[in-house]
């Protein structure tokens, strides 16, 4: 018989009593339930402009006042321009501030016992919001809205929206003194806000903490589209004659990219100009996006070209050999003509065989056999130490031949914390080459990989699964060909134009069907045209004049205004011009124009009433989902957890404690042992080694002894379980000598539990012979509801084995050695 339990109210679970000691998978635990309770987006595509409403509902089930932070990622070319705060029956409007006053105003809310609000940037689609002095049983609702372009190249267009900040490698030495933010990595001086960009990460395993809701309405504005494609379980739930609404399914959790792909009818899609005056009239914002010509026939120029591919542990599986193939695949295109190299870096830099290391080879049948079979032996491992390669590369490719073309292309997820330090290193060293950056993940960190290619004049392609990888890589392999137009450069007519507004500042080479989105301002009237120039790939003149319309649509001039503080901001990181300056106008475009920057702010503050006087709360930075393709613990043939994947990620494989850790040149995981984490422990000691570019053997003698002995006899403490065995056992111990039906009844129950409770110690790697033989008891329970009619013997021996197993669990020793209890500390909280 199936029965419907009564849902539990808001108030009866609060009147549930709090135990401290709880463990994972319980009601309750020591940090409370997580805040973050659902995540509603609602996108709307009309042409190539969209436009999103994020919605993020954080709710206090604790019995004291919380603040909750929050890392989360959103498009990275998004333009956030409105942040709310719905509470306690109110709305607050945010204010757009500078970021330390912002952050003085909130602090000072929440000591005055205030609610509020905040939210931050902290890297190109990275953010942080913070909420507090929510009350006990309290609700916020915090909405954002977020406006950017759509990207379309050959005939489809991509919206991505991502779900989950994934874990990245932080380089450097650990910084002296607090960190800066609620992350789980220490700051570094490589990474001075490491602590800020890096949320904690639930275990496996974890029941989908968070409720999404995502919905795309699709408005073709007169183009042909059709074809939908996505990454996540979704279905068109609605479809008109120039409208499609797609949602995605209900239980998706938040670990990997939403990515929408729709076709759109080629022909339909012409250069064009719009022009969308400001509210007094006297200036205004240009978007114009230019189509390339229909490809004719051109002549290849010779290249040189440094393939770079990231073979760290984040690489792992199939990213891996997607980008062996897609390496692989780009090499065999060479010609004679041509000359190359392939860099494959981690912690260090390796080249094919007989390839010298600042050498170009040429691209000979002989020297692309020995690149690709230098490239199907890789393997992942290591840390991701990208910096070295680039500068390499670009060393490598310097010179002002104008008879070939330089380009730099780029394999990996980008998941690196560095990227201003890596930036600024390059600096103008790439104003005569191109970079193309490839990345491959579910969860890419795009706004770094975009904003390397921008700077190298190139373009980034993104790959989410191997079946997107052909399409991609026909892609990439049109474009590190010669481009169809070069030098491009823009005159107005009729239409005053500021040249150093412009977006790009760079503007980039042109290829076959991927037209080029340009914005800035203009003073004036909101009419003219604007002609472009180029030179083709024959060497001659091009030339194309695109009138303008005058446009009603406010998001125009906020992705602008995005696009042109994000350039400002490279500069900044770059060290390209005065920082003072820089600083300076980025505040100043971003007040003006309503856009967050990193160095802005939204700030909310409910001043109707004062909920905490005080100001003391409960602080939970929320975890996020393992991010998917990701291997978050590494377990041996028996399923048996060894060791976080983290750990062997950043593992420097050239180390002799690294061999010692995880066999022969980390080939053989199986003798892999997990570490017991300690708060500035030797293993997070040794761990930062790799930080300053080491091998973890040049760490002292004792203290390698030291975590020698430790790999041995790693701990875990399984208190929390037993005390959840003990309560198991308790109503066993209450219904003693009650009917044999009852009793029935009674052993279903515990049934249902003890499954919770073994899955529970599994997901923290407790040993093979604690959870065994709850494993065999559960069983037993098993085989006991199979049958039909229980004799009352079969029934009370099975009660009496209850009892003696959950006692003899329950009240075994407090700390037990155990294969796995730990995790690489900086990645989980």
């Amino acid at each position: 018989m199936t029965k419907t339990l009564r849902t539990l109210t808001d108030e009866e679970i609060r009147s549930i009593p709090t135990d401290e000691e709880a463990g994972f998978g319980s009601l309750t635990s020591e940090k409370g339930v997580l805040p973050l309770k659902a995540l509603d987006v609602k996108t709307r595509i009309d042409g190539l402009l969209v436009r999103t409403t994020v919605t993020q509902t954080f709710v206090n089930t604790l019995s004291e006042p919380l603040e909750a932070t929050y890392i989360f990622p959103l498009p990275d070319r998004a333009a956030v321009t409105n942040f709310r705060m719905e509470v306690a029956g109110r709305i607050i409007e945010a204010a757009l501030k500078e970021r330390g006053e912002a952050r003085r105003e909130y602090d000072k809310a929440i000591e005055s016992g205030q609610r509020a609000a905040t939210t931050e940037e902290e890297r190109s689609g990275v953010f942080t919001l913070r909420v507090g002095n929510l009350m006990p049983g309290e609700e916020a609702v915090l909405r954002l809205t977020v406006t950017g372009p759509l990207t379309y190249s050959e005939g489809e267009a991509t919206f991505r929206f991502p779900l989950v900040v994934a874990p990245r490698y932080i380089p450097g030495t650990p910084l002296p003194g607090p960190s800066v933010g609620d992350g789980v990595e220490p700051d570094t001086d490589a990474v001075p806000d490491a602590s800020r960009i890096s949320p904690p990460v639930l275990l496996p395993g974890f029941p989908n903490p968070v409720g999404l809701s995502l919905t795309v309405e699709v408005h073709g504005g007169g183009l042909p589209i059709g074809e939908f494609r996505s990454s996540l379980h979704a279905v068109v739930v609605e479809e008109e004659v120039d409208a499609w609404k797609i949602a995605v399914q209900p239980g998706e959790r938040l670990n990997r990219d939403f990515i929408l792909r729709y076709r759109v009818g080629e022909k339909k899609v012409a250069s064009s100009l719009t022009l969308q005056p400001d509210a007094d009239g006297k200036e205004g914002t240009f978007s114009l996006t230019l189509v390339p010509p229909v490809e004719q026939a051109r002549k290849q120029k010779a290249r040189d070209i440094v393939f770079i591919l990231d073979r760290s542990g984040s690489m792992g599986g199939w990213k891996m050999v997607a980008a062996r193939r897609a390496l692989a695949r780009m090499v065999d295109t060479l010609t004679g003509r041509d000359r190359f190299t392939v860099y494959a870096f981690d912690n260090t830099v390796e080249t094919p065989p007989s390839f010298g290391e600042t050498a170009l080879a040429q691209g000979t049948d002989r020297n692309r056999f020995r690149a690709v079979e230098f490239l199907a032996k890789i393997d992942s491992r290591g840390g991701t130490e990208l910096a070295q390669p680039l500068d390499r590369a670009v060393n490598t490719l310097a010179g002002d031949d104008s008879s070939r073309d330089r380009i730099l292309v780029l394999v990996t997820d980008g998941q690196v914390g560095n990227e201003d330090q890596i930036l600024r290193a390059l600096g103008n060293k790439v104003k005569n080459l191109r970079i193309f950056t490839l990345g491959i993940d579910q969860a890419v960190n795009e706004g770094f990989l975009k904003r390397l290619a921008l700077l190298g004049g190139g373009s980034c392609e993104l790959v989410e699964s191997e079946d997107r990888l052909d399409a991609v890589m026909d892609k990439v392999h049109r474009r590190i060909g010669t481009p169809l137009l070069t030098g491009l450069r823009l005159e107005a007519a009729g239409v005053k134009l500021d040249p150093h507004s412009v977006v790009p500042d760079r503007l980039p080479d042109l290829f076959a069907g991927t037209p080029l989105l340009i914005q800035g301002r203009f003073q004036g009237a909101a009419k003219g045209a604007i002609t472009l120039q180029a030179t083709d790939a024959a060497g001659r003149a091009w030339t194309e004049s695109v009138a303008g319309e005058r446009s009603d649509n406010a998001a125009v001039t906020s992705t602008w205004a995005r696009g042109f503080v994000r350039s400002l901001e490279d500069r900044y990181a770059a060290g390209r011009g005065d920082s003072a300056k820089l600083e300076k106008q980025i505040v100043e475009t971003s007040l003006r124009f309503g856009v967050l920057c990193r160095f802005t702010a939204f700030i909310a503050v409910d001043v109707k009433e004062v909920v905490n006087p005080g100001g003391e709360v409960h602080r939970i930075t929320q975890p996020v989902e393992p991010a998917a393709g990701w291997t978050m613990l590494l377990t041996d043939e028996f399923g048996q957890v060894l060791c976080s994947d983290y750990a062997l990620a950043y593992m420097p494989p050239e180390s002799a404690l690294g061999l010692k850790m995880f066999g022969l040149a980390a080939m053989d995981r199986s003798k892999a042992r997990s570490v017991k984490p300690r708060s500035g422990g030797i293993f997070k000691r040794l761990l930062g080694v790799r930080r300053s570019k080491g091998a973890m053997s040049s760490a002292s003698g004792d203290e390698c002894e030291e975590l020698a002995q430790s790999l041995n006899e790693p701990t875990l403490d399984l208190t929390a379980f037993r005390r959840r065995a003990l309560d198991l056992l308790k109503p066993l111990q209450d219904a003693a000598g009650a009917q044999v039906a009852d009793q029935l009844i009674e052993l279903g129950v515990l049934s249902v539990k003890l499954k919770a409770l073994i899955e529970d110690l599994k997901s923290v790697g407790a040993l093979e012979s604690d959870v065994q033989p709850l494993e065999d008891l559960l069983k037993e329970l098993h085989d006991l509801a199979a049958k039909k009619r229980p004799d009352d013997a079969t029934v009370a021996e099975l009660w009496r084995r209850a009892e003696e197993v959950l006692r003899q669990f329950g009240g075994g020793a407090e700390v037990r050695t155990a294969k796995s209890s730990t995790r690489r500390e900086g990645f989980w909280k």
